[in-house]
């Protein structure tokens, strides 16, 4: 096996120490009929009988300088793959995709890696068109919006048909990305009724 646990497990999330995620929500679009159908293909809902699964890459989508061409999932709110994904970046594309770079921006070169194996950023809106992942603290997603010229911004020269505003956030947002201590503590109290 390529790690020890790579076959007990059948998504994989990775983030750094300022995230905060929704587990529950997280759980629940995985388990969504949208994301069953994908990994199976888009064709029939799985039934425990199949051999291979469709890799899927997932999280905030961004256009890499506003060229949709070069997609890439951020890596703040951390990234979502199922064990096929994961399996492809380090079986096929680590040996041979930058084996040797050293870079900050890590989630750049991984979207690079996959999409040389067809495999690209998948999108993880909503049915009403919210983002699950966040790149920044609630409060941020609440009052941000674009400059007139979108290209003015590199958040919103990279975002990727968003809505802004109190529409911007998926009702069941996964993960959001700048949380430091004293937030992540009182978003959890709040979150969960501890206050």
């Amino acid at each position: 096996p390529i790690f020890p646990f790579h076959c007990q497990y059948d998504y994989f999330h990775i983030g750094g120490d300022d995230l905060y995620l929704l587990v529950e929500n997280l759980r629940l679009y995985l388990e969504s009929e949208e994301i069953q159908l994908a990994s199976n293909g888009g064709q029939t809902l799985p039934n425990g009988s199949e051999d291979e699964q469709t890799p899927l890459f997932m999280g905030r989508r961004f256009a890499e300088g506003g060229n949709r061409a070069r997609m890439f999932i951020s890596g703040g709110s951390g990234y979502t793959m199922n064990k096929a994904a994961l399996k492809t970046l380090v079986v096929d594309g680590f040996p041979t995709c930058f084996p040797h770079m050293h870079t900050f921006s890590e989630d750049v070169m991984v979207a690079t890696c996959l999409r040389k194996m067809d495999i690209v950023p998948y999108d993880t809106k909503d049915e009403a068109g919210g983002e699950r992942y966040m790149p920044f603290q609630p409060g941020h997603h609440l009052t941000y919006h674009p400059p007139k010229n979108p290209k003015d911004d590199w958040y919103s020269n990279y975002s990727v048909d968003v809505k802004w505003g109190i529409d911007h956030c998926a009702a069941k947002s996964v993960a959001f990305h700048y949380i430091k201590e004293d937030l992540m503590k009182r978003m959890h109290g709040i979150l969960y009724h501890y206050c």
